[in-house]
């Protein structure tokens, strides 16, 4: 059992897509008091019992990811056992059996540092791009070597999103922290603007259901769809405006089964939407709204009425699962102090659950 932590008075802040890859807590001098291992566990009683998944392949033998800060998890859309890991600081990891053992690039741009945003191609497992901000690059070959194939010269400027349209003929898109969103539709070679938002991007979602169906999340702007590969826009968070909080994002997800059905995790809790962000609904939570950090949220896409999250109030976060479409909750303990920053179901195993934690820079 892991120590018991001080709570802190005030919310903690995560500003990952501001490029300082950090979570902190407002109006304290000290440093963070979260204790406990990094990296990724893994669950294969949905939350009852949790196991570290941080042993890392190298030429000296056994390492561990244990002390990383997981940003993102990307699946591999053709192989429910591939997982690529986003970190803050030390570059991209890659599992090809389902956290069981880890590895990293031999070479090229993602060793270390901050990993924004990874894509993988709906249909060449080995193609996929990713960016440190600065640039993007592309590997045709499982990440063993990588081209890049753009270059952001604005120091105040960062890629933060790369997306690929989940159909023919599978156009890749970009977005930028200024607002810019690009599209290339030769692989990569080259770009265009397709739309320019002007306020801060935060991630770019290509729906695998329906064809053209695009949404764009953005720091405090709310969320945007396109139903046209990103040709027009509509924004949906007007009807946030009764939801106190709303605007700020946290996370959003796109319903693994129906295309229709989405949710809009912010500072005021859950939103789920069942017309595409036409008509929003509050999901009710143990937690008062605004009460805590959604971070780590998923639905088991073998059973819809299976939901996950974790919440974070202070530096102390719990587990939570419903087994009715969030009519009732079930709370659990987490296997670390540390910030649960992102959850992932096994596409296939709905048993299995993968969680991301952040680690918290010191002051």
């Amino acid at each position: 059992m892991f120590k018991k932590i001080l709570l802190l008075p005030l919310c903690l802040l995560l500003l990952l897509v501001l490029g300082a890859g950090c979570i902190d807590v407002s109006g304290q001098s000290s440093a963070n008091k979260t204790v406990g291992a990094g990296g990724m566990f893994v669950t294969g009683d949905q939350g009852e019992t949790w196991q570290a998944a941080s042993s890392l392949l190298t030429a000296e033998g056994i390492k561990s990811i244990s002390g990383v800060s997981v940003y993102r998890i990307v699946d591999d859309p053709q192989d429910p056992n591939t997982m690529y890991l986003a970190t803050t600081a030390d570059g991209m990891f890659f599992t090809y059996n389902n956290g069981k053992t880890w590895s990293r690039p031999v070479s090229g741009p993602f060793l270390s540092g901050y990993v924004y945003s990874i894509a993988v191609h709906p249909k060449v497992k080995c193609t996929l791009y990713a960016t440190n901000g600065a640039q993007v690059y592309r590997s045709d070959d499982c990440a063993r070597s990588w081209t890049e194939m753009y270059k952001e010269s604005r120091t105040n400027t960062r890629v933060v999103s790369i997306a690929f349209n989940q159909f023919s003929p599978y156009q890749v898109f970009i977005g930028e922290t200024n607002g810019d969103v690009l599209e290339s539709t030769d692989s990569g070679n080259s770009w265009k603007v397709i739309k320019r938002f002007k306020f801060r991007l935060v991630n770019i979602i290509a729906s695998p259901l329906e064809e053209g169906l695009m949404y764009i999340t953005t720091q405090k702007n709310g969320l945007w769809r396109s139903e046209n590969n990103g040709e027009d826009w509509k924004d949906l968070s007007s009807n946030f405006s009764k939801y106190s909080g709303s605007k700020e994002y946290r996370r959003f997800l796109m319903h693994p089964n129906q295309a229709n059905t989405i949710y809009w995790i912010s500072t005021y809790g859950i939103l789920r939407s069942n017309d595409k962000g036409g008509t929003w609904e509050a999901m009710e939570l143990i937690t008062p709204p605004g009460s805590a950090n959604i971070y780590g949220f998923a639905i088991n896409p073998n059973n819809d009425n299976e939901i996950f999250y974790t919440a974070t109030i202070g530096t102390k976060s719990t587990f939570y699962k419903s087994y009715d479409d969030g009519k009732n909750w079930i709370t659990k303990k987490l296997p670390s102090g540390q910030i649960p920053n992102v959850l992932r179901v096994h596409p296939k195993n709905g048993k299995m659950i993968f969680l991301g934690y952040n680690i918290p820079p010191k002051k």
